[in-house]
């Protein structure tokens, strides 16, 4: 897709406008439309909630100070519905103190704009929101997908750091048969270890850490329910800036 394209798809993206004045409501929903968002309209707290009941907009565009149920409330509010856990919200408001702005993040605003007539820079704005919520969408559905792959191929990864230990995937969690959330460090990965193999992994792990080389080995393991399986175990070394081994 060509980059007018992107602009063009991006615009024409389904805007829900939340703002008491209804002047300001009028004149900022007219120049989205001109610009060539779909907007819906709502002139209080209520009327937004109400209209996210028939399902989320492409994003969230909340006048923060209302009377009765404001931009901070509704936000809230809107988080945890079901399906807007990722929706982009932008919190317009005439105040620009750091306290106002610290709010709206805690509510769970996506960004915060400071009113104005400037409808291009809003515009622009909210094109940049929406960008980057697909782009986290889709990286989302990409590890959904991976993990379904891995599950199913009886795959999992993991990641190891000084600084945290062992760090494993729900799916490497059940391929050694520990329930997804337990708990689970380098030294109980290696007490599944056959004992007769135990000492040589060992040995191998330090030489791959001490050397930064690569880890290609199969180990046979015993699962806490007694059944046995063989493991093969592929890492690479991952370098910081400086050039050291980090994990």
């Amino acid at each position: 897709m060509s980059p007018n394209a992107v602009a063009q798809d991006l615009s024409a993206a389904q805007v829900l406008l939340v703002d008491d004045d209804e002047v300001s409501l009028v004149l900022t929903a007219a120049a989205l439309a001109d610009r060539g968002f779909i907007v819906r309209e709502a002139s209080s707290g209520e009327a937004a909630l109400q209209a996210l009941a028939d399902g989320p907009p492409d994003i969230v565009v909340l006048d923060a100070v209302m009377p009765g149920l404001d931009g901070f409330t509704v936000c809230r509010r809107l988080r945890r519905m079901p399906g807007f856990e990722m929706v982009p919200v932008l919190m317009l408001t005439g105040l620009d103190d750091e306290a106002s702005i610290e709010r709206a993040y805690q509510a769970g605003a996506t960004d915060f704009f400071v009113k104005t007539h400037q409808w291009s820079l809003l515009a622009g704005r909210l094109r940049y929101l929406l960008r980057s919520a697909r782009t986290s969408l889709e990286l989302a559905k990409s590890r959904s997908k991976l993990a379904r792959a891995q599950d199913l191929a009886r795959m999992g990864s993991f990641d190891w750091r000084a600084s945290h230990g062992l760090l494993m995937s729900p799916e490497a969690m059940r391929v050694i048969g520990q329930r997804p959330q337990a708990r689970f460090g380098l030294r109980n990965l290696l007490r599944l270890v056959d004992p007769v193999q135990r000492e040589a992994a060992l040995s191998l792990l330090r030489q791959v850490v001490k050397y930064s080389t690569v880890l290609d080995t199969d180990v046979s393991v015993v699962l806490a329910d007694g059944r046995q399986r063989v493991l093969h175990l592929e890492a690479e070394p991952e370098f910081n800036e400086a050039g050291h081994v980090a994990g």
